[in-house]
């Protein structure tokens, strides 16, 4: 079955858009076809998803395929009633065959008032207001329809605001990604009620769709799965203590907030007792020097390693293998969010 899924935390630097381009690597390294689709106007995952490539290094390079604001614009303005998927193009990896975009564009940021308007006006008589409401998820799904993805993964900002909640009730499940800190703790406590807030407004638009002969969606996301990212762990490969700490107040919080009103639920099997799908470890210089290849952080190769040597010489024997070892068992743990999905 395909679905649409988002990484989506309202605090900053948990890995998102890392994760989202390892995840998409893999889904594609076992066949899948994956469509990453950058929802957020800092271009984060665009840029990433282009590194790998030498014929756009000059910043003035034109970059393929369709801007997500160049095929919703026309909607916005009010030129179309709806998007055809035919007119966008989409731009397939050169490392990940099978892994294709759906790029960013810094001007995107705009879309925040028209899509905002829509979220607001929605439910008025207000028929642009209403197309412009249903615009992105019906792109999103006659993209996946009609060229076969199995999956769509959202790159999306920490931020709460219109794009954000645009894209969270287009999706079929949500992954949220946590640092074991007192931040995410914070933001644990809010996530659940944010998220069922915005499911309660959708509702409400959708009852009012339907006199006027528009379909409304689902907008129903389940919880697929939390992460627990980024954590420190001593030499003998155990999580240091304020880290356990912070992960036990934050598995409490899942349970007894995060899905506690019903309105944002947990998909079936997933046990909320048992949050984390996936525990991945500080990957230390390896997330940089795989970002500077456009590579997966399980796919780097030996000869990238010139890049973290302070004499700029590869490494070898009893060096590089600590790096292949780390590289295998990251690995393991984005085979593990691959199966939450499943």
């Amino acid at each position: 079955m395909s679905k649409i899924i988002a990484l989506y935390n309202n605090k900053g630097g948990v890995s998102k858009t890392t994760t989202n381009f390892n995840l998409g690597a893999y889904l594609s390294s076992i066949g899948k076809k994956v469509l990453i689709v950058d929802c957020d106007p800092q271009c984060n995952i665009t840029e990433l998803f282009f590194a790998s490539r030498d014929d756009l290094d000059d910043p003035e390079a034109s970059l393929p395929g369709t801007s997500i604001y160049e095929a919703l614009l026309p909607r916005f303005k009010g030129q179309q009633g709806a998007i055809d998927q035919n007119t966008i193009e989409l731009t397939e990896h050169n490392v990940y065959p099978s892994m294709y975009l759906f790029r960013g564009d810094l001007e995107f940021s705009r879309a925040e008032t028209y899509l905002g308007t829509a979220w607001n006006q929605a439910v008025t008589e207000n028929i642009h207001e209403k197309n412009t409401y249903i615009v992105l998820n019906n792109l999103l799904r006659s993209l996946m329809i009609e060229r076969e993805f199995d999956y769509i993964l959202c790159d999306v900002g920490p931020s709460t605001g219109a794009i954000t909640k645009s894209v969270i009730v287009c999706c079929d499940e949500i992954v949220i990604p946590l640092v074991p800190d007192r931040f995410c703790y914070q933001a644990v406590r809010l996530l659940g009620n944010v998220i069922s807030e915005w499911i309660d407004r959708h509702q409400i638009i959708s009852q009012s769709l339907e006199p006027y002969g528009i379909e409304p969606f689902p907008g129903q996301p389940k919880l697929a799965g939390t992460i627990l990212q980024n954590f420190k762990v001593h030499a003998g490969a155990k999580a240091k203590a304020s880290y356990i700490k912070w992960q036990d107040k934050i598995s409490e919080e899942i349970e007894s907030s995060l899905c506690k009103d019903g309105k944002f639920s947990a998909k079936e099997g997933f046990d909320l007792k048992k949050p984390y799908v996936a525990s991945i470890k500080d990957v230390a210089v390896l997330a940089p020097v795989a970002q500077l290849f456009g590579r997966a952080i399980f796919d780097i190769e030996q000869e990238h390693t010139k890049e973290a040597s302070s004499n700029g010489q590869m490494y070898y024997g009893s060096v590089w293998q600590p790096w292949k070892d780390r590289m295998e068992e990251y690995k393991a743990e984005i085979q593990k969010i691959a199966e939450a999905f499943e």
